[in-house]
């Protein structure tokens, strides 16, 4: 098995042409993810009665359960239930793929909100603070740089699985650097180019979250 240089290029063109859609299945998710998340880690945390009880079964079964099972399962019910949607592929790759996030990321915000001691807010509430606001003045400043590190990785691993969604149809960077190989049936080219590209992106998000995360951290004693 030779490996040809010209058609690498010719993959790595015909991939990069779909960084946009790899990008936003890979990033709108997050920011539902986060939003989601943070309301899903405090009703756990402030334990409101059968609320936090179902939102920790339905956590469960979302980590529980693989990405790849949950997205055929929705595109299943798509097609049987409403097979005429327009664009109905690539919104069953965001319900899946923001309810993974959703789970995974109320997981890692959770675990941020309960590593902050509990005498931090007995102290806003001791000078008339309500929870709202010793949320937004003490709590949140402090979580932040605590889930900056894990919700990092989460994010760009969760880019790099949007490749799954190449099993109901939809054209990503994976399928868009493998389209020239259909020509001579030589995929290795393709792959690489594929990896290529997502190391790239991997490597651009990670730069970005890290200067997000210095930027957090200014004023603590963190380097």
């Amino acid at each position: 098995m030779s490996f040809s240089t010209d058609y690498f290029f010719q993959c790595l063109v015909s991939g990069a042409k779909y960084i946009h859609i790899t990008l936003f299945i890979g990033l709108l998710p997050t920011f539902v993810g986060i939003t989601f998340g943070c309301v899903i880690a405090l009703a756990r945390i402030r334990n409101v009665p059968f609320l936090s009880k179902l939102l920790e079964v339905l956590v469960s079964v979302q980590v529980g359960v693989p990405l790849m099972v949950n997205l055929l399962i929705f595109y299943l019910v798509y097609l049987v239930l409403l097979p005429s949607v327009k664009y109905g592929a690539m919104a069953t790759a965001l319900l899946a793929l923001s309810l993974n996030r959703i789970a995974y990321q109320s997981e890692i915000i959770r675990g941020a909100f309960l590593s902050i001691p509990k005498i931090q807010y007995e102290a806003g509430y001791s000078i008339g603070l309500s929870y709202p606001q010793v949320l937004r003045r003490i709590a949140i400043p402090q979580m932040i740089p605590v889930a900056i590190p894990p919700l990092t990785n989460n994010i760009v691993g969760g880019v790099k699985n949007t490749s799954i969604v190449m099993v109901v149809g939809i054209v990503d960077v994976l399928n868009g650097s493998a389209i020239p190989c259909a020509d001579t049936y030589s995929y290795v080219e393709g792959y690489v180019a594929a990896a290529l590209i997502y190391w790239g992106i991997s490597a651009v998000l990670e730069f970005s979250l890290h200067k997000i995360e210095v930027f957090f951290n200014k004023g603590r004693n963190v380097k």
